[in-house]
């Protein structure tokens, strides 16, 4: 399979084209217009704001007879925040595809995967996606050591003392090409704390850091899309890249490609508790994956939450290449629960492209406020559908969740599958073949809760 993927030399960005598995590019900053929907109310464009103004979220009123329900529509926020936990789906974190950072090299690099904790206890091993091949390792792959840093003002405090450390080798596996999916085992002398901000960073120690060395893999999305994730601050999930004695932050403001990164990473706690983006491939790339919807072939994400949740709202990330309207329904067993249909009559679809000219699909995101509260009651099926009506078209990126792969949930969102009608049957999406049923992909499509 080949999959684009954005080559870092120094901090300079090469776009590359990979035998791997991901989808690749990263993201920016912007979000074009959005329109209205029957029966409800979406937001004007999403703004990023600052993590500090922007903790106690936004809502907007929708109302429906003596009912009302709220959804969130802007801002970022903490990955502790209540307004973070009112998120349910795969879309709050985006890709449009893949960035490696090399790790060593001719500059010697370090990288540091920054995170705010949200659970207390040891970090007892940590699980990435590194990538071998030309132009992403050399050699062996060096020997990587992670170690949990305490934070100093955004930048990981390499003078402290670590709170956890392990290392990692590829081995024999750094000499092919094929993506590499392991976990790294840490050993703890001190507990990190919910709330707070720390590092994970990676450093080649090997003796000869400038020849053997690998990449650690990134989701990323290009600049006219926005930051991979409209909602979580970028000082609480961030990639940050260290060349000759300099910090570049990948999330906060974008690569020299104009991409915006996301470490694709899962924290596995002593206590059983899980945290991470496990987002590890991007279907946007434009033609050749992204997914055209017209009223033969609607898509749907098809969820089967594990707790009862209580449904107020729906964001959903897509364009209209032939404009008209999409009607959105949520269905259980057969029964319409709401509906209501998001109308764009000029077609707000185009291709973007970043620096290195990598080009995926734009999309907007429309975000719904219900007409009333619906129950999605655990383990039973809810389809969150959107069939274009008429002669519309509309664009759609899946991304996949990493569960093939070994993450698991939340970091990988394994509680609903993106799917599309072909052949008058539902199947699951996947971005390399759309004739095959496969698992493992989501679209981007969030609920809002109570």
């Amino acid at each position: 399979m080949q999959q684009k993927q954005i080559a870092l030399a120094a901090p300079v960005l090469a776009a590359l084209i990979l035998t791997a598995c991901g989808g690749s590019e990263e993201g920016g900053s912007t979000a074009s217009s959005t329109k209205a929907v029957s029966g409800s109310v979406i937001s004007s464009p999403e703004t990023l704001a600052s993590a500090d103004a922007a903790q106690s979220g936004s809502t907007q009123d929708s109302r429906a007879g003596s009912l009302q329900t709220k959804a969130i529509i802007s801002g970022t926020h903490s990955l502790t925040s209540g307004t973070i936990n009112r998120l349910y789906g795969p879309g709050v974190y985006n890709q449009d595809a893949l960035a490696n950072t090399i790790v060593g090299g001719p500059n010697n690099q370090k990288v540091s995967n920054r995170f705010r904790a949200q659970h207390n206890g040891h970090i007892t091993s940590v699980r990435l996606y590194w990538q071998p091949g030309r132009g992403y390792s050399s050699g062996n792959g060096g020997t990587i050591r992670l170690r949990i840093m305490p934070d100093a003002g955004g930048l990981p405090n390499l003078n402290a003392a670590a709170l956890a450390t392990g290392y990692y080798s590829p081995g024999g596996a750094a000499y092919g090409s094929k993506p590499i999916f392991a976990d790294a085992h840490l050993t703890s002398s001190g507990n990190v704390q919910a709330g707070q901000i720390y590092h994970l960073v990676l450093e080649n120690v090997d003796g000869s850091p400038t020849y053997n060395y690998i990449s650690s893999n990134n989701a990323i999305t290009i600049g006219a899309n926005g930051r991979p994730s409209r909602w979580v601050a970028p000082s609480d999930w961030a990639t940050l890249l260290n060349t000759r004695g300099r910090w570049l932050d990948l999330t906060t403001n974008p690569s020299s490609s104009n991409n915006y990164y996301v470490p694709i990473l899962q924290l596995n706690y002593s206590t059983g508790a899980v945290q991470g983006n496990s987002n590890m491939e991007g279907g946007a790339t434009d033609p050749k994956q992204v997914f055209t919807a017209n009223a033969n072939q609607p898509v749907r994400e098809q969820f089967r939450p594990s707790s009862t949740r209580q449904v107020s709202g729906l964001s959903v990330a897509t364009s209209a290449s032939v404009g008209g309207q999409l009607l959105w329904r949520i269905v259980e067993n057969g029964n319409e629960l709401a509906s209501g249909t998001i109308s764009q009559w000029s077609p707000n679809y185009s291709q973007v492209a970043n620096r290195s000219g990598n080009r995926v699909t734009n999309y907007q995101w429309y975000d719904i406020n219900l007409p009333r509260t619906i129950t999605f009651r655990a383990g039973s099926t809810y389809d969150v559908e959107f069939l274009p009506q008429g002669s519309s078209q509309w664009k759609f990126a899946d991304q996949r969740n990493g569960a093939d792969f070994g993450f698991r949930w939340p970091a990988a969102f394994t509680e609903s599958q993106a799917q599309h009608r072909r052949g008058g049957r539902w199947i699951n999406a996947y971005h390399w073949d759309y004739n095959q049923n496969r698992g493992g992909s989501n679209w981007p499509v969030v609920l809002h809760l109570n």
